[in-house]
Parts: structure tokens; C-alpha cells; sequence
């Protein structure tokens, strides 16, 4: 049993496991198994080959850069680029077929410009690369590849040395001085993840609560950094939190505590796994609560490794307020699970009801669509990973002060057209005040469709589209069952509708049909003994199908297509 304390703060209990808490995590492992969310011996030995083929080749290109520059083939040979995993692969909580999120580290002769205009066309020349792309101008430059079936996200950190040498560590604190921010940041990835793995009591039971974790937020539509949510280094420290403060818990227990915990948090009341260390020598940027900017964040997670930064620098209001709804409901479910009398069929209900997706698209009666369109596969996928990358632009312009009346909601995954190719599209949910009728999108929808005119990567080809449409408008392809939202018609439906509505106007419009004026209406009384409703369902039977002569602006449409005839 833990008696060390861990983190910032004193264990809230020390209590060990119970029979029904350990019964409680066999059966989750079993549902999570069941799920295909562990990966295969052969899976696993397939990613280290990888990764070791991926060295080579970069290995290979800093060679070349460094005669490029000038230097002796001998010291071109050991100038040391190398390169190191982090995130979910390095956590140990990666599924089949999760990405494996790659550092390469390189010595101040070979730069961003050779990452990008060297490796990453070496790599697309490759048979085994697939679905490419490159996003320059993010907040952490990354290439986006498929690497032999295997999912790779690269980023770049450029040290000050010539050489790096053997002994070279990236968790010495001194390795990061003269640093440019973005290296220093993309440094900083692997730093927090092997902080993470030292600061929690059992790294195997944060690792079946994290994985867990991450199947849920995923499902649940709030794991995005970029559209406003968690990212994978937040979820994982809001998980080593609750385990720090269990340090003898099972992972059913520790989830149990997840959702209470985080369901009562205050925030803006910052997330911490240790102390923020302040470095006077090395001068870097440290988050601290103390300063301005830091009160404006509304739910501070912050990272573990030397510069402390905040992970959640794009949370806002509205994606605030859908965490806080999901951490009630998470709460509300796994309170269940306390229940010594459950089966082990119905704690299993439980955690596959924890997992059900959002219904996200029955949510909302108004939403924007933002449709993506490119020539080839290729093309498609870097122009996709470029609008991603932007996406938190519109977000924030359709928030005060530049859009006001309207809440937000972002959805953080595309979703491809099944009919059509290289198009694929982004969908935000949009909540209007109540009362309010003069609601402007359109300046939020201009800049955003202007600052990616403007993008070096955008060729004539690429598409960009957005529109605003109901919610009975959505297309089939967004629902994952059969549920749907009010008066929704298929796409096939209304076309059906319209031709059957176009016959009608036709055969109107030559006189051949007429309807029935409705009684009890143009000013005549009302009958003794009629019906109020039917008078209402009359007026409105009136406005679907006026004639030509009850409709002056249909009639003079018609007469006009008469005079052009003859």
C-alpha cells in the first residue's frame, strides 16, 4: 500500500480495493478488451519496426542537410538527429489503430525550411507513406502521415548544438536553453509525458483509467485541443490527478472518483501534478496564476514538465459548458457501479452506456457546415489537416465580442460524403438567444473563409464552404443510428417533395387545378358550431398551396414567363 504523497496535494484516501472494486476493473478490462481498444503482440512489434525505419530516414536526412552546409562526411555522419515517441504510444495507452505521436530532434544547422521542403517530400516519394500532409503554420508544426499501415504525427525541435552527443537527455532542464518557442513546445511533448508516468502511485492502473478515459471523451465528441476541448496530455493529467489522489485505488474506482471530482471542480481553479518550477537562468515563459492573461483562462490544466504552460488555451464558454455536462452524466452512471448487488452483466451496461456516442446532431435545431473540397486524395488531406488547424478561428469569431446572441458548439471530427469524392466536411452546432431575430454570422464566416484564401498551401482546386443550415436539413451520413431530429426528410425525400410541388405550381398555373376556399375565412363569420382547429389547419393548408390568383407575387412570376415566351 502508497504511503508517499504524490503531487501538490495530500491523498484524499488511502483506502484499498474492495472485492466489488476489483470485480468492478475485471469486468471493464473485459469490456475494453471486447472493444478491440488493446493492441496485438504482432500490432505492437509491427509500430517498433516502423519507427525504426523512420529513424533511418531521418538519420539519412540530416546527414544530407549537413553536407548541404558544409560539413566533413565523417561529422555529417554523427551529428545525432534522432528521434523520440511520446503521447498515447509512450504512455502505454494506445489501441490498434491509434497514431503514434513522433519528436524528431535535430542539431541548428537543419531547419524548419528542411524539415518541411527536404524530409517531408523524401517521405511522400515513399510507397509505404500514404495520406500525407503538412501543417506549417500550426501552434506545433506536424506531418501527418501512414507510414505502412502504421498512423505517424511528426513534429520538429531544433536545438543550439552542433552535434548532439550520446549522453544528450531532453529531460535535463538545461537542454532547452536558446531554444525558439515552437521547438521548445514540441521539446516539451515528450518532457510532460514521462513527468506524467513518474508523478502517478501505479502506472498500470493509470493506464487502464486513462485508456478507458480517452475511449469516453472520443465517443462523448470532447477530445480536441484544436476545437476547444482536452487534448491527450489534459485528459491524461486530469487521470494521473484522481490517482494521485487514490494512490491505492483500482481503475474502477479511480473513474468512479473522475467524474465526482471533476463534477464538483471549481473552476477556473487550476489542475496541477507538481509545483511550477521557476527558473531564473533559463528565463522561459512559466505559467502563473498571478499574471493577467491567466484569470482570462476559464479551465487551466497545467503541464508537469519545466516550462509550465496551460493545456487548455482554447477552452471556451460554450465547449466549457458541454465538459461540465459530461462529467454530470459521467457521475450519474458510475454511481451506479457502488451498488454491491450489480451482476456482471450490468456493470458491462454501464460502461459500454458511458461510451455511447454523443448525439451531438440531435442537440441543436441550427448548425453550420463547413465543407472541404480537393482534387486528389493527397491534396484532400492536407487541405483538411490545414482547416482543422484554423477551425478555432470561427469558433472564437462566432463568440462576444465579434457574434453575439449565439452559442457555439464545435464538433471535433470531419465527416466524409459517402457520394461524393475528396469532399469531406466540419459541423458546429449554433444555440440562438431566445427572442432574438437580427443574429449576424456572416462577418465570422468571411474571416474565416478569408484567412485561408490567403494560405500559401490553398491551391484553386481546394474548396472551402460554408453554410448554415437546419437541423432537418443535415445530411443522412452525420447519424449513427436511426434517431432523428424533428420533421428530418432524407435528401431523396425533399427532392421528391420539390418535383412534386413543381407538378403542382405547373398544373396551377395552366388552370386545370384550383383548391377550395377554406370557410370561416377572408373576414366571412364563424359558423356556429366550427371548429377553431380546423380554421387553423385551413390557413394553413391556404399557405402551402395558394393559387395564382390568391398569390400576386406567384402570378406576376408567371405572367412574366408568358410575356417571354411570346
Amino acid at each position: 500500500m502508497s504511503k508517499r504523497k504524490y503531487g501538490v496535494d495530500e491523498p484524499l484516501s488511502r483506502e484499498k480495493p474492495s472485492e466489488d472494486d476489483l470485480r468492478c476493473t475485471r469486468v471493464l478490462v473485459d469490456v475494453m478488451k471486447g472493444l478491440d481498444l488493446y493492441e496485438s503482440d504482432e500490432r505492437g512489434i509491427k509500430r517498433q519496426e516502423v519507427l525504426a525505419e523512420l529513424n533511418e530516414i531521418i538519420q539519412e536526412w540530416a546527414y544530407e542537410v549537413a553536407i548541404e552546409c558544409g560539413f566533413a562526411e565523417e561529422l555529417a555522419r554523427e551529428q545525432g538527429a534522432r528521434i523520440y515517441a511520446f503521447g498515447s504510444y509512450r504512455l502505454g495507452v494506445h489501441g490498434p489503430t491509434s497514431d503514434i505521436d513522433t519528436l524528431c530532434v535535430v542539431p541548428k544547422h537543419v531547419t524548419i525550411e528542411h524539415f518541411f521542403q527536404n524530409l517531408v517530400p523524401k517521405l511522400k516519394a515513399l510507397d509505404v507513406v500514404k495520406e500525407l500532409s503538412a501543417v506549417e503554420d500550426a501552434y506545433v508544426p506536424v506531418a501527418k502521415f501512414c507510414y505502412d499501415t502504421v498512423d505517424i504525427d511528426l513534429i520538429f525541435s531544433r536545438l543550439s548544438l552542433s552535434v548532439i552527443p550520446d549522453e544528450w537527455d531532453p529531460h535535463d532542464n538545461k537542454n532547452l536553453k536558446n531554444l525558439d518557442p515552437k521547438s521548445q513546445k514540441s521539446l516539451n511533448g515528450c518532457r510532460d509525458t514521462d513527468a506524467i508516468l513518474k508523478l502517478v502511485p501505479s502506472v498500470d492502473e493509470f493506464r487502464t483509467t486513462l485508456r478507458f478515459i480517452k475511449r469516453w471523451a472520443k465517443k462523448r465528441a470532447v477530445y480536441s485541443n484544436k476545437f476547444g476541448f482536452l487534448g491527450g496530455i489534459s485528459w491524461a493529467i486530469l487521470t494521473a490527478k484522481i490517482c494521485q489522489l487514490f494512490p491505492n485505488q483500482t481503475a474502477s474506482r479511480i473513474l468512479v472518483w473522475f467524474f465526482m471530482f471533476f463534477d464538483r471542480w471549481k473552476w477556473p481553479s487550476p489542475i496541477k501534478l507538481t509545483d511550477i518550477v521557476q527558473l531564473p537562468n533559463l528565463n522561459l515563459e512559466v505559467w502563473d496564476p498571478q499574471i493577467k492573461t491567466a484569470h482570462k483562462q476559464l479551465a487551466p490544466i497545467i503541464t508537469p514538465a519545466y516550462p509550465a504552460m496551460n493545456s487548455t488555451y482554447n477552452i471556451n464558454k460554450s465547449t466549457l459548458k458541454v465538459l461540465k455536462s459530461e462529467f454530470k452524466r459521467g457521475r450519474d452512471l458510475t454511481e451506479k457501479l457502488l451498488n454491491p448487488k450489480n451482476t456482471d452483466e450490468e456493470i458491462a451496461k454501464i460502461w459500454h452506456k458511458l461510451m455511447e456516442p454523443s448525439d451531438f446532431f440531435l442537440q441543436c435545431k441550427h448548425y453550420l457546415q463547413v465543407i472541404i473540397t480537393a482534387p486528389d486524395e493527397d491534396s484532400l488531406q492536407g487541405w483538411l489537416g490545414t482547416v482543422e488547424s484554423k477551425m478555432r478561428f470561427l469558433v472564437m469569431r462566432l463568440q462576444p465580442p465579434f457574434t453575439h446572441h449565439v452559442t457555439v458548439y464545435p464538433y471535433p471530427y470531419h465527416k466524409k460524403h459517402p457520394k461524393a469524392d475528396f469532399k469531406e466536411s466540419f459541423f458546429l452546432g449554433l444555440e440562438f438567444e431566445e427572442g432574438k431575430k437580427d443574429i449576424y454570422l456572416a462577418d465570422a464566416v468571411e474571416f474565416f473563409q478569408s484567412k485561408l484564401s490567403r494560405h500559401p498551401t490553398r491551391t484553386k482546386e481546394m474548396g472551402l464552404d460554408i453554410k448554415h443550415i437546419r437541423a432537418k436539413m443535415l445530411p443522412e451520413f452525420v447519424f449513427h443510428d436511426e434517431r432523428r431530429p424533428p420533421k428530418w426528410k432524407s435528401a431523396a425525400d425533399r427532392k421528391k417533395k420539390k418535383r412534386k410541388k413543381r407538378g403542382r405550381d405547373d398544373t396551377t398555373a395552366n388552370g386545370v387545378a384550383k383548391m377550395e376556399e377554406p370557410k370561416g375565412t377572408n373576414g366571412e363569420a364563424k359558423k356556429e358550431g366550427e371548429n377553431p382547429d380546423a380554421k387553423k389547419e385551413g390557413e394553413k393548408k391556404r399557405k402551402v398551396e395558394m393559387t395564382t390568383e390568391e398569390s400576386p407575387l406567384k402570378k406576376q412570376r408567371l405572367e412574366t414567363k408568358e410575356d417571354e415566351k411570346k
